[in-house]
């Protein structure tokens, strides 16, 4: 076989791993748009309870200035803060860049994103990972770990309970979620509005975000490289 036949075929391999890369990336963003739809929901709403409380004081025949003037104080730091938080949310659809990420926070921000529609399909969860010193990369940790406890729960009868914990191996932060049957809970209502995902969504996004994995039916392990601040990405 000529050199030339091999660099193609290698060729084609690659872009078949892109696509499907690129195809899980999409089933994992269906999966959590409501959820990303529902916390920017969640920092606007107290903007718009205070604009309401303020234009009903405005319509006072004498309106307390000092007061008028906190309620548009109050408006302003929680617009801020919004406008941050909903930035925050987007970078889940379209990353900046590849930044690094403290893996015990990490892990909470993913599992915040996910416990409601966890709890709406019956599953409590219980995060375990102390890491707060151990960086990795923040777009594998929202892609892979996010679409492995998805994965794990869609293939797990619900309702069930979920584990997640961690361990540091040499310069690998290993994370293990598993599942177990919760005996004698009703089964809740199951808001999926798109397919489940699959191990191989997960296998493509692990191959192209260099994390090692490995599952059963009731378990995944990820291996995530430990990453120093001058790995950071820009």
């Amino acid at each position: 076989m000529s050199s030339s036949t091999v660099s193609h075929k290698a060729a084609i391999s690659a872009d078949a791993d892109n696509l499907a890369a690129e195809a899980a990336r999409y089933a994992l963003l269906r999966r959590i748009a409501p959820a990303i739809r529902h916390h920017m929901a969640g920092t606007l709403q107290p903007i718009g309870m205070i604009s309401a409380i303020l234009e009903r004081r405005l319509q006072a025949p004498t309106p307390d200035m000092a007061v008028l003037r906190d309620s548009c104080k109050s408006i302003s730091a929680l617009s801020r803060t919004a406008a941050g938080a909903s930035m925050n949310l987007i970078s889940w659809v379209a990353p900046r860049e590849n930044g690094i990420v403290l893996l015990e926070a990490g892990v909470e921000e993913c599992v915040g994103m996910l416990s409601t529609d966890l709890a709406f399909r019956g599953f409590t969860l219980a995060n375990r990972v102390a890491a707060a010193d151990v960086n990795v990369s923040q777009v594998a940790l929202r892609t892979v770990f996010t679409a492995s406890l998805i994965a794990l729960t869609d293939a797990a009868p619900a309702p069930a309970s979920v584990l997640v914990t961690s361990d540091l191996t040499g310069d690998t932060a290993r994370v293990c979620i598993s599942v177990a049957a919760q005996e004698g809970a009703s089964t809740a209502q199951d808001p999926r509005s798109y397919r489940d995902l699959g191990w191989d969504d997960v296998q493509a996004l692990a191959s192209a975000e260099q994390v090692s994995i490995s599952h059963s039916a009731n378990k995944v392990e990820l291996g995530f490289l430990v990453l120093e601040n001058s790995d950071l990405t820009v």
